[in-house]
């Protein structure tokens, strides 16, 4: 039987997590995952599986500046937690605002074995 990581925990890697992405630190986001971990960002694309191809998709995603900031409270189940936050960014002179919700699956190290990120059109918005 595999440890649950504890709810505090869960929501500390929330925090190191926007905090990350805010820094543009590649290596801090990428030490939040299993080896074997998988990113499904947005849900329905191709899951970026093992830390290679995350941290790939890491290094695109932090090719331009973000501004992250958590939109309410890291809601914490078992080894699950699912967050509100918004990235904003400037992608080919455009200002804008993405508003996912995250959902992050632990394993009993406490790392991140799976984030589904939850977003459509709708979500985007100028400025």
């Amino acid at each position: 039987m595999t440890a649950t990581p504890d709810p505090a925990a869960i929501e500390a890697a929330v925090h190191a997590y926007v905090r990350a992405l805010n820094a543009g630190d590649l290596d801090a986001v990428v030490a939040l995952y299993a080896d074997d971990a998988s990113v499904e960002d947005p849900v329905g694309a191709a899951p970026q599986v093992g830390r290679d191809a995350i941290r790939a998709f890491y290094r695109r995603s932090l090719s331009v500046p973000l501004v992250v900031a958590l939109e309410g409270p890291v809601r914490v189940a078992g080894s699950e937690c699912a967050f509100a936050f918004s990235v904003s960014l400037t992608w080919e002179g455009k200002a804008m605002t993405i508003r996912p919700i995250d959902t992050f699956r632990f394993d009993g190290s406490g790392r991140i074995a799976q984030m589904r990120a939850f977003f459509g059109p709708g979500s985007v918005s100028a400025g």
